[in-house]
């Protein structure tokens, strides 16, 4: 065995009270404490120099030399890289924890990695890649950057994985549910090693096979099984016919991505189950349940009457015996709580730039503690009958908890600030947890898996089923989406507001139609483009964009109920921008323009471009500042909306600290007016009407909006 060199962190009697004082002074707001002994000051040494020479952890730097990058005998060990530049976050086991998962992986046969190595590396390979965050050229996280409430670190691990974290009432970070970190931020040349008390394992299993398993989801896991959706729930990566093949380099490259952005290497299936325990039912429907000896639930038959006497009232009674078949009513209410993609809790919603945030310095991973406003995202479910669910924070509430189609009043006036306007919700909605917390057989508190390889799932608190309060109240209002709800596959591959990327144009199977000289790009103010590290005025901070001489058709979601819908797009000017043709209809195949095409492209003396013809703002549509006399104020929304343009909201701002309303090359263009119905498909088309192979076009946000609330004046500014 190698002998380990000595190692010192050496600590200043003057730096240590002040590096102490500014930990305290940092967690200053929280109840729990963080117990500053463990706390180490920076050193230039890496976080391989480190572990090479702490014999607490010498086990795991022995690993590290036998793990390898890559699959190839000729790539560098995890422990070259630990050694180089960079930035890593090392979560990095202790002796003693290894020696414990080694006898747990074996039975108590050994507690040697070695021999465990020999006859499962997989086991010994997974515990070093699990416990490695790749920064990338961020940096690496220390514990001012860590979840506290059960949702996961903004990249995923060397296993592609992403790690969650939780703060217990005793002060102590736990990674995933299980590892607590018990020597923080030591912090160093490559980035931030943090020792834990427990190997960190990641399940392999299904998401339906995590719901199985939890001791308190018995209704659910019976109804996944009968219905046929468990078996929906077992796919993992989509990588069948995926190729980046016939993709030069040079296509990744644009006036504003300078550097150029990575093409996604993999498309992964993912999915997020929103998931009510047991106690729900029983309360619910009146049914106390009955468990047998070998754990199943002897009085199903009691549930399922009870549950469709419920469920069809409104999912109707098309096909009431048979569970399997998509017309069923507990089929559709099943349905009802699947989405495909997987989401971590902490980016159910996604903080940005919403009124009065402050996101902090690292718009990939902002800070979740000072929330200003709700924020919520619409997703659509799974099913032949796509409905909307609303996901909404909020900003209130103490430990800011997120709930399912909850409704509330704002203080949404010209002067308001869109805080809550009344204590209690018009709709409380189903609360969501970060975890499953339950009991064990003896009282005990239990913290279930609920991080599956392809997915997640939530307990929630309350049925969720898309009634009269969710149809009528919850959705009868501006649902506003962004482009990136539309877009699962981002969420699953863990880019959402993380990344920046050129796709495929396979990528997407909402992005129905895209033509060969279309290219395609999700762009995150903060780590893609320009900007800096401020919000751009994008909605939530992202967009899409096309370029080439594009042609893009886009399935959207669905309406919340048959009616009339004004429909409408964010729209960011720009004198790089292009020229576009909309379409709109319900034949992917056969739409109509919805009128004049629509132009992105603005010039003033400040951005001259040769390239672009001498278009001035005002000259598109008669913009005006807000004036504090609302009678004028609403002439000039009047005479917007005559050419086709409204204002911006006023419900989030831009990098520049104004609120993107104030802003004149932002905007919302009115794209048509139609008869929807929620059980039909709608697309939207977007065609380059100029031969330009470097034009570009943005796609940021939709909004359906009831044409009762436009032709009432009930719209706020908001």
């Amino acid at each position: 065995m190698k002998t380990k060199r000595s190692y010192h962190i050496l600590l200043s009697v003057f730096t240590f009270p002040l590096l102490i004082g500014s930990v305290l002074l940092g967690f200053s707001s929280c109840k729990d404490e963080i117990d500053a002994s463990n706390l180490v000051t920076k050193t230039e040494a890496t976080i391989w120099d480190y572990l090479d020479s702490v014999a607490v952890y010498s086990d795991y730097a022995d690993i590290l030399e036998v793990v390898r990058t890559g699959e190839g005998s000729n790539t560098s060990s995890l422990a070259s890289m630990l050694a180089a530049y960079g930035n890593y976050t090392c979560f990095a086991p202790s002796n003693e924890a290894i020696r414990k998962y080694v006898m747990e992986v074996t039975d108590s046969v050994t507690d040697d990695w070695r021999t465990l190595y020999e006859t499962d590396s997989v086991a010994i390979i997974d515990l070093a890649k699990n416990s490695i965050i790749d920064n990338g050229d961020a940096r690496a996280y220390s514990v001012a950057d860590f979840p506290t409430d059960g949702g996961a670190f903004g990249l995923a691990n060397l296993n592609d994985r992403m790690l969650t974290c939780t703060l217990d009432t005793t002060g102590q970070y736990v990674i995933n549910g299980m590892a607590g970190v018990d020597r923080l931020d030591v912090q160093l040349g490559n980035g931030y090693m943090q020792g834990v008390s427990t190997v960190i394992t990641l399940s392999t299993s299904s998401v339906f096979d995590l719901i199985a398993a939890a001791p308190n989801m018995k209704v659910m896991t019976e109804l996944l099984r009968q219905t046929g959706w468990g078996d929906s729930l077992l796919r993992f990566r989509n990588d069948e016919n995926y190729s980046t093949d016939g993709y030069p380099e040079s296509q990744r490259y644009q006036t504003d991505i300078p550097t150029g952005l990575p093409i996604a290497q993999h498309r992964y299936y993912g999915f997020t189950a929103f998931v009510e325990t047991d106690d729900v039912y029983e309360r619910e429907l009146g049914v106390n349940l009955q468990i047998d000896i070998a754990g199943n639930i002897s009085n199903f038959d009691a549930v399922l009457e009870a549950l469709r006497n419920r469920c069809s009232q409104y999912y109707g009674s098309e096909d009431a015996e048979d569970l399997t078949s998509p017309d069923n009513a507990i089929n559709r209410f099943v349905a009802y709580h699947l989405l495909d993609g997987a989401i971590t809790y902490n980016r159910l919603v996604r903080h940005c730039n919403e009124f009065g945030y402050e996101p902090g310095t690292d718009l990939g991973n902002p800070q979740l503690s000072n929330l200003s406003v709700d924020v919520w995202d619409f997703y659509t479910t799974m099913g032949k009958y796509r409905r909307l669910v609303k996901v909404l924070q909020d900003a209130e509430e103490t430990e800011h908890p997120i709930y399912l189609n909850r409704a509330r009043e704002y203080n949404n006036g010209r002067s308001g600030n869109y805080r809550h306007a009344t204590a209690e919700p018009r709709v409380r909605g189903a609360m969501v947890s970060a975890q499953n917390i339950t009991t064990d057989e003896t009282g005990g508190q239990l913290t279930v898996e609920n991080n599956a390889e392809n997915g997640y799932y939530y307990p929630i608190d309350d049925l969720l089923i898309y009634d009269n309060d969710v149809e009528n109240d919850v959705l009868n209002d501006r649902i506003r989406f962004d482009i990136s709800t539309l877009m699962p596959e981002l969420w699953s591959a863990n880019i959402r507001g993380s990344a920046g990327n050129f796709f495929t144009r396979d990528y997407f199977k909402n992005f129905v139609d895209v033509s060969d000289e279309s290219n395609i790009f999700y762009l995150q103010s903060g780590v893609s483009g320009g900007g800096g590290g401020r919000p751009w005025s994008d909605y939530q901070g992202d967009e899409v964009m096309v370029t080439g001489i594009y042609d893009v058709t886009i399935k959207l979601p669905p309406v919340p109920r048959a009616g009339t819908y004004e429909i409408r797009m964010g729209i960011n000017m720009n004198p790089r921008r292009g020229m576009a043709q909309v379409y709109f209809g319900s034949d992917r195949y056969q739409m109509d323009p919805t009128g004049l095409p629509l132009d992105l492209r603005i010039m003033s003396s400040d951005n001259a471009n040769s390239n672009t013809p001498d278009l001035d703002v005002y000259a598109i549509y008669p913009w005006e500042d807000d004036t504090d006399d609302d009678q004028t104020n609403l002439t000039i929304e009047r005479n917007l909306r005559n050419q086709g343009y409204m204002k911006a909201p006023n419900y989030f701002w831009s990098g520049s600290n104004m609120v993107v309303r104030s802003i004149n090359a932002v905007a919302r263009r009115i794209v048509t007016t139609a008869d929807m119905d929620p059980d039909e498909a709608y697309y939207i088309r977007f065609k380059s009407a100029l031969e330009d192979p470097n034009g570009q076009f943005t796609i940021d946000y939709f909004e359906y909006v009831p044409t009762f609330m436009v032709n009432q004046n009930e719209e706020d500014i908001w």
